[in-house]
């Protein structure tokens, strides 16, 4: 899978400049929701049919999930072989587009994660609310997925270098000008930007100009919110046309 399949119309002449995550990718109302064992492990088979072609030296990593039982232990089981997959292809390869997707289902998961306890420490009094209880509560969030984003690359071997297209809270600079500024999007992939926030942002957020504006020229930005925000919480802002 990758980005155009998660958001439909992202390589069309005429998409918009936000576009939605289709439904059937966080599971809301696709088939992934109803997987039986004898689908999941044909699922599995394939998946670790493809990753050997890329790597014949390829090994299951052991995460207690490796004969499932349940739908969650299938779920957990199946998400590591993509992230292999995807792992391997741009060991390999040097392809990204399959780990900006892992990226996005990784990010998704931990940010509705993060939400969710960060709800329940605000009420306790357990989050600095100092500027306010939402910008408290997004920076729980922020620091909290970037280190889980950090030690999820880190089991699977993506290096996280100053000059590599993978990155965590990289320093994006812009030298086009007199003076050399620089914008810090929460990761990258490629040339693809993800952004954490409970704010909705567009073209005219000027955060996402100065991304667009960077030497680094992403094609898209990816705003990722909690999914308890409602339908749509998640979409794509694509490049601005010249």
């Amino acid at each position: 899978m990758l980005l155009h399949q998660v958001f439909p119309g992202l390589q069309s002449p005429a998409a918009r400049s936000i576009i939605s995550a289709a439904d059937y990718f966080f599971d809301l109302t696709g088939p992934a929701s109803v997987l039986n064992a004898e689908l999941s492990l044909l699922r599995a088979n394939a998946l670790l049919a493809q990753i050997q072609k890329i790597d014949p030296n390829y090994r299951v990593r052991s995460r207690g999930m490796t004969n499932p039982e349940t739908a969650a232990g299938w779920k957990t089981y199946l998400a590591g072989l993509r992230m292999d997959r995807a792992a391997a292809l741009y060991g390999a390869r040097g392809e990204t587009g399959p780990l900006q997707v892992e990226t996005l289902r990784f990010l998704q998961e931990r940010v509705d994660a993060a939400y969710a306890e960060g709800l329940k420490r605000l009420k306790a009094g357990k989050i600095d609310t100092r500027l306010s209880d939402r910008v408290g509560l997004g920076n729980f969030i922020d620091l909290t997925v970037r280190k889980e984003l950090r030690e999820f690359y880190n089991i699977y071997g993506i290096q996280l270098t100053k000059a590599s297209p993978v990155r965590v809270v990289p320093r994006e600079y812009w030298t086009k000008g007199e003076e050399r500024t620089f914008s810090i999007p929460d990761s990258r992939v490629g040339r693809v930007a993800f952004d954490m926030t409970l704010h909705q942002k567009t073209l005219g957020t000027p955060q996402i100009r100065n991304f667009f504006g960077s030497d680094f020229q992403p094609d898209v930005i990816i705003i990722v919110r909690p999914t308890q925000l409602g339908r749509g919480s998640t979409y794509a802002i694509t490049r601005p046309r010249s």
